[in-house]
């Protein structure tokens, strides 16, 4: 397909039609772009997905769209949004040696038929992102981390949205990883073992992922749910049966991508096994129930019948029959206490052999009983009952630490804290929170997240008291 200037575009079209295919291509619209030597393809998400594909054959464009307007009008406003992205921005279309989108004339007219050329279709456009990328991860290699030039960069960058409409989304978060660093080296000097370990995190993640498309080399249940987002059905599920359970924390993450999770962290009392319960919503859902928060899992309960998703633990848990708890509360708090780390070193142990898989979220909840919080060398501090040291993932001040004594906080301030401002950790979208909760209460535990390579932290999210759990992170949290 040969380079095309604006105005040869513009000149395609009425200016309506102009005007409305550049709202289109500002709005983010455009996926899955694809090219071969002669065609253009893309979907276009208007009031429902649009398939468009342009044709150059003997010095002439030929476009086809699903789209209603496309039987009155040579080039709709979707194809027209297609071939401006192309004048800006080639490098965004993923390049293959024949593309797989069929025009919509062609399409058979069997749905089953439709189904299965919409999987090739989609296989072939994710195998041909990672070629992109291992072929990046070459250069990248090649050139070292100071020899990336700028038109570079952006060809890496325009790769992301490829990806995480692909739904390879671990390959998207490894290489937005690698673009950060390489960002953070034009200002300030960036570890070189970081840089390195982003690199072979990249490399080896695309190329499990061709292994898979390419080589038809099954990946295990876990990695398909971290890497490609797989959707599960019941049948898929593993039964279990009465379960005991307690909620230790609840959070709302709000995703780049356009949704919120809504997750109650959930420890099942007879094993100290963790859960998660959640609830994907589209941000922007037309219904207020799909809209709407899962609600808290606050009293303790039965889970008579639930179904185990696949994943790495703590893996996802669907309830489907509950019942209410009748033990008396303290028992089930002393029973979920007995579960908890006292000491930190099994706890990283675990944690640092968890990071070996290089596929695993870069995470671990767990639930701590530190002795005490201490404040020492500018840092808050998780004591275990050896006098071990964790670093605490927020930032508590000596102002802080004085003021909590001289004056009370009201309710809701002391249940905020701040986590620190760093790349990929949550952050509060309201006001500036105050982290004096851990300081106010004598938590029995703390739930959280154990986090970091180069210096392991302790993220926490709720405190466990006498009566349950209550967060300490308020609001939704927006993941970067």
């Amino acid at each position: 397909m040969q380079p095309m200037s604006l105005d040869e575009v513009r000149a395609l079209c009425d200016h309506a039609t102009y005007r409305n295919a550049e709202q289109i291509v500002a709005g983010n619209q455009l996926l899955h772009l694809a090219r071969s030597e002669t065609v253009l393809y893309a979907q276009v998400q208007g009031t429902k997905p649009y398939t468009v594909r342009i044709e150059a054959s003997g010095g002439t464009l030929n476009a086809k769209c699903t789209c209603p307007a496309a039987r009155f009008s040579k080039f709709c406003k979707h194809a027209i949004a297609v071939l401006i992205a192309w004048a800006q921005s080639p490098e965004r279309f993923v390049y293959g040696e024949q593309t797989q989108a069929e025009s919509p004339a062609a399409q058979p007219a069997r749905r089953g038929k439709r189904a299965a050329k919409a999987t090739v279709e989609r296989t072939d456009l994710q195998s041909q992102s990672i070629d992109r990328t291992l072929k990046a991860v070459q250069e990248l290699a090649e050139r070292g981390l100071t020899g990336v030039q700028p038109a570079f960069l952006e060809q890496l960058k325009a790769l992301a949205p490829n990806l995480e409409a692909l739904k390879a989304r671990r390959l998207k978060q490894a290489l937005e990883r690698l673009v950060q660093l390489i960002e953070q080296a034009h200002t300030n000097p960036v570890n070189e073992e970081q840089y390195t370990r982003a690199l072979l995190r990249l490399w080896l993640t695309a190329r499990a992922l061709e292994e898979h498309f390419r080589e038809r080399r099954p990946l295990p249940d876990e990695q398909l749910e971290e890497m490609l987002g797989r959707t599960w059905r019941d049948k898929d599920l593993q039964p279990r049966y009465n379960l005991r359970l307690l909620e230790l924390g609840y959070e709302n993450i709000q995703l780049p991508s356009g949704f919120r999770l809504d997750i109650s962290h959930l420890m099942e009392l007879d094993t100290g096994e963790l859960l998660r319960e959640i609830k994907i919503a589209p941000l922007h859902a037309p219904s207020r129930e799909a809209q709407a928060f899962k609600p808290r899992r606050s009293e303790p309960l039965l889970a008579t019948r639930a179904g185990i998703y696949p994943g790495y633990p703590p893996k996802r848990v669907k309830l489907y029959e509950t019942l209410p708890l009748s033990e008396p509360r303290a028992e089930l708090i002393a029973q979920a206490l007995r579960h908890a780390y006292t000491e930190w070193q099994p706890l990283i142990s675990h944690y640092l052999q968890r990071l070996l898989d290089p596929f695993a979220p870069r995470e671990l909840p767990c639930l701590v009983r530190p002795q005490q919080i201490v404040w020492q060398e500018g840092q808050a501090w998780l004591a275990d009952v050896q006098g071990t040291l964790l670093p605490l993932q927020v930032e508590t001040t000596p102002t802080a630490l004085a003021r909590l004594n001289k004056e009370p906080a009201s309710e809701m301030e002391a249940l905020r804290w701040l986590p620190l401002a760093t790349p990929g950790t949550a952050r509060l979208n309201f006001g500036v929170p105050r982290e004096l909760a851990l300081l106010r209460r004598s938590w029995l535990a703390l739930f959280g997240y154990l986090e970091g390579e180069d210096e392991v932290r302790f993220r926490p999210i709720s405190g466990l008291h006498e009566q349950g759990a209550l967060p300490i992170v308020w609001g939704v949290q927006v993941r970067s």
